[in-house]
């Protein structure tokens, strides 16, 4: 996605959880302010709102594909994790679309409203899918392993 790379957080899986839904909330909010730019024609702040959330963004990806779906298709095989697997499939396109919005909100074009709505749509579903299915599946299936 980028030519930073970055590493799976060390911390407990629970509070990757906690983490995880936090930055959802974060990004929902850098979403919505960039969206409200956008809307008053404050392309440079619609940008820039949709640029702060790259890192994290970035962060997070690493986190679920390099801790959480490793540990869904460690328990379940890559058949009992397809469903999650398809929702994190969905991150590389969630990337390329915020680039694309920030990038026509930094040349006011005129599909910036529609590529906005697009954006925070498939956010939103995707957070939503990752928060009701994903996350509960892999807490219960870390909570099953043997640690030590």
């Amino acid at each position: 996605m980028s030519e930073s790379w970055y590493l799976p957080r060390k911390i407990p899986f629970d509070d990757l959880i906690r983490v995880l839904v936090a930055e959802h909330n974060l990004m929902k909010e850098g979403l919505r302010r960039a969206k409200e730019a956008a809307e008053r024609n404050d392309f440079e702040g619609a940008s820039r709102a949709l640029k702060q959330l790259d890192r994290v963004f970035r962060q997070h990806i690493a986190d679920e594909e390099g801790q959480i779906i490793r540990l869904l298709v460690g328990e379940l095989g890559v058949k009992g994790a397809e469903d999650e697997i398809e929702v994190f499939r969905q991150h590389r396109p969630i990337y390329r679309l915020m680039q694309t919005v920030a990038e026509l909100a930094s040349k006011e074009e005129s599909e910036l409203g529609t590529e906005q709505a697009k954006l925070n749509d498939l956010f939103h579903d995707h957070a939503t899918a990752e928060e009701e299915r994903v996350f509960p599946k892999a807490l219960s299936c870390y909570e099953r392993r043997p640690h030590g």
